[in-house]
């Protein structure tokens, strides 16, 4: 009976050591002017060591802003490295740290594209 709970405490403190909470990254796309922009890539990119081996581990999410230009991830608590890219504007990118319990709420201006966008015939 001893071993049984003996194992049980340890199964019980493994489970909680390990479970995390998971946070929000959120956030809206506008043009300059503050009109949505619809169907902008959003990359999200995490790398953190695990270990004193200092072994990386990297993991990406990808998402579309909706009509209303919006966009979310659940992510753990940590450092994030995000990236935009929307036809027709400048690509944006950034880093952005959140804490257990607290959501990040990005409000980006994305630039035009002064660029001249050339067509095959």
């Amino acid at each position: 009976m001893r071993m049984l709970l003996t194992c049980a405490v340890v199964l019980l403190f493994s489970v909680t050591a390990t479970s995390s909470t998971t946070t929000t990254i959120e956030g809206s796309l506008t043009t300059e002017s503050g009109a949505p922009i619809r169907g902008a890539m959003v990359l999200v990119h995490d790398f953190s060591a695990l270990g004193s081996q200092a072994t990386y581990v990297s993991q990406n999410w990808e998402a579309r802003t909706g009509d209303d230009g919006l966009f979310s991830f659940k992510v753990q608590s940590g450092c994030y490295d995000f990236f935009v890219s929307a036809t027709w504007f400048l690509p944006h990118s950034g880093r952005v740290c959140v804490q257990d319990g607290h959501s990040a709420k990005l409000k980006l201006k994305m630039k035009a594209d002064g660029h001249v966008m050339l067509r095959e015939e």
